[in-house]
């Protein structure tokens, strides 16, 4: 596993799996994730309309 850092930001890298800040270009795929029902149900949330989903994007 290696550690590095964006804008002071850890970022974990596996062979797999890369853990990071969103970034702007994540949006639309951010977004319609938090559409789908069928995802939404099993992470607790309930979906989002994509006026909330920028609002939460921007946190």
């Amino acid at each position: 596993m290696s550690i590095k850092t964006e804008a002071g930001v850890p970022i974990l890298e596996t062979a797999r799996t890369i853990l990071r800040p969103h970034r702007p270009g994540d949006f639309e795929t951010y977004a319609a994730m938090w559409t789908e029902p069928a995802v939404t149900r099993f992470i607790g949330g309930k979906p989002r309309t994509r006026e909330e989903s920028w609002m939460r994007f921007l946190r």
